[in-house]
């Protein structure tokens, strides 16, 4: 399956990008993202159209970017406004240029927009997350380098069944293993939820049971938003006055078809003291690497076209992100090969374009 263009894709952690300029590599082009002296984020392609440098490895001066190799220095637009070897009167050529792109910032992560739309035609932002992820609870960030395909690694986040396979030492042992799964899924133009109770045999041993309370029914809510973000909602204790929460807002950042820089988020309602964050990030590693390690496992890393794979009815969110991702590629929006510079010029060569949300 082709990848998806004219979207904003996830590919940072907003705590990630500072004054200091930081390369950041997606469908195997290169980025450069930092911060200006108003806090906004500035993203350029990380070449230098003079000898191809990485201004990644330059230096901020003046909220602009000097490339490490020769000093030329680039405004936020994109332009070139100095170079150092060049005396004061000698004019600058009007193809010292960098293309930009498109930033906004929501939800904790840095959205860079890949396509040509122009600004009132773009897709939205996901705009209805669950406001109680961001007022009540405890958040913990980590990055993973995963060597799997995005799109792959995305469907383990939106996969009900896998439970008791995948993470069958872990919080699967919790649940039944012929367990039956059906549910319904509602859809918009750019995203998809589900939702599915477990029942449970009650009877782990692990840490992670300790930490559930040993209670006895989980229910999962699974969301996706196009083109690379995912959430899953945790709720453990049923129907109880003070259920047992926790959520993982997941950003896949696809380096290349088989390798995905992971953006994680996890929130938790229990224990909600800062000198317990690592211990959750481990434990959110931990449960993300049993995805992984039989996500790297699949043959072709690249989705195959629907009619190649067998599908049943478990597989329904699967299939909506599929049937979603497919009814924009016919439209057209489909990125080509890295080698081409249409897809990722996002006409922005003379115009920078930065937005702060809240």
């Amino acid at each position: 399956m082709k990848n998806l263009k004219n979207f904003w894709y996830v590919c940072e952690l907003s705590t990630n990008i500072t004054k200091q300029p930081k390369q950041i590599v997606i469908f195997q082009q290169r980025f450069v993202l930092y911060r200006n002296s108003q806090g906004q984020v500035v993203a350029l392609k990380d070449q230098c159209p003079h000898r191809g440098a990485a201004l990644s490895m330059g230096w901020i001066d003046n909220d602009c970017i000097r490339c490490p190799y020769h000093g030329w220095q680039f405004q936020a637009d994109g332009r070139c406004v100095n170079i150092p070897s060049n005396a004061p009167e000698t004019p600058i050529p009007p193809k010292a240029r960098v293309e930009t792109y498109p930033i906004q910032e929501k939800y904790g992560f840095v959205w860079m927009f890949l396509g040509e739309l122009p600004e009132a035609e773009r897709p939205p932002l996901p705009s209805n997350l669950p406001e109680y992820l961001f007022t009540s609870m405890r958040s913990a960030t980590h990055v993973d380098l995963d060597h799997a395909n995005y799109v792959r690694l995305m469907e383990t986040n939106l996969d009900f069944a896998h439970v008791i396979a995948v993470h069958r030492k872990s919080f699967g042992q919790r649940i039944p293993l012929n367990s039956t799964v059906r549910y319904q899924v509602e859809e918009d133009d750019w995203s998809a939820v589900a939702k599915f109770t477990y029942g449970s045999l009650n009877n782990s041993k692990k840490v992670l049971n300790f930490l559930l309370g040993g209670r006895p029914q989980s229910t999962l809510r699974l969301s996706f938003y196009l083109p690379n973000l995912t959430l899953a909602e945790i709720s453990v204790g049923g129907d109880t006055r003070f259920p047992i929460k926790f959520a993982i807002l997941a950003g896949y950042c696809p380096i290349d078809e088989n390798t995905t820089s992971v953006k994680r988020i996890f929130f938790r309602n229990t224990l909600p003291l800062p000198w317990l964050d690592k211990l959750f990030i481990k434990l959110d590693y931990i449960l993300a690497h049993e995805d992984t390690v039989v996500a790297e496992t699949l043959i072709p890393q690249s989705l195959p076209e629907p009619s190649e794979e067998l599908h049943v009815a478990a597989d329904a969110l699967n299939i909506t992100l599929r049937k979603l991702q497919q009814k924009y590629l016919a439209k057209g929006w489909s990125l080509e090969p890295s080698g081409s510079k249409s897809d990722y010029s996002n006409g922005h060569s003379a115009k920078h374009s930065a937005v702060l949300v809240n």
